[in-house]
């Protein structure tokens, strides 16, 4: 009875030993995917915290460009010179958008594998099962296979689309918002243009009221005499 008893308390403790050894694999191997995705983030949050900086410095460059007599000149220099930090920064983007793709594509293409191995071992029990089951059941067995299969394509179709239609969106998102920054600069100059030239053309108006007052307002000079000094 005691060997029984001891014998019993072992296996239990092997179980225990085995399942707290998977527990601690499993806990070492998350951290790493959960710490690569925080990376991620933290660059994606320092990409967007420097691209703000971007536009503000845009903006108070676009301001002091419009009080300078060369205007023009000073906005391209200023949006050539935000065009190529935002593209380093799209770059930077980029290759983390990327490295994220191919870590998803990497863990579509295990959870293939694996569904794959899965759906061949539940074939191989169906299949022992079968020989010993009625026509009915098996054809009964084939369609429900069918159908899982085509179910789990289905629902990786739906998710794979859902990701493209939300990496378009945001795509779209950026692409609309840079050209509408530009249209209201180029709006907020188009107006200070005009009100420069009603400026100057009120102030040439003024310059030739004051001529003509000048030349009309003058009394004409007295005529000479006629008989001279008498």
């Amino acid at each position: 009875m005691k060997l029984r008893t001891s014998r019993t308390r072992l296996a239990t403790c092997l179980v225990a030993l085995q399942l707290a050894c998977l527990g601690g694999a499993v806990l070492s191997a998350e951290p790493k995917v959960s710490d690569e995705q925080a990376q991620r983030d933290a660059e994606r949050a320092d990409i967007q915290k420097q691209r703000n900086d971007v536009e503000q410095r845009l903006k108070k460059e676009e301001a002091t460009c419009y009080s300078q007599f060369v205007v023009e000149s000073c906005l391209r220099s200023a949006r050539s010179k935000a065009r190529t930090e935002d593209g380093a920064l799209r770059s930077r983007e980029l290759a983390i958008n990327e490295a994220e793709r191919r870590e998803k594509a990497e863990e579509r293409r295990n959870f293939i594998r694996e569904s794959e191995e899965q759906q061949r071992e539940k074939g191989e029990a169906g299949r022992a099962k079968s020989e010993a089951s009625s026509p009915e059941a098996q054809a009964e067995s084939r369609e429900n296979s069918r159908a899982q299969r085509a179910q789990e394509a289905e629902q990786r179709a739906r998710q794979q689309k859902s990701r493209e239609a939300a990496n378009a969106q945001e795509q779209k998102s950026r692409e609309a918002s840079q050209p509408g920054k530009v249209e209201r600069a180029r709006m907020q100059y188009e107006a200070k243009q005009r009100k420069a030239a009603e400026r100057r053309a009120k102030h040439e108006r003024d310059l030739d009221d004051a001529a003509k007052l000048g030349k009309t307002g003058a009394a004409p000079l007295p005529a000479p005499s006629a008989s001279g000094g008498n």
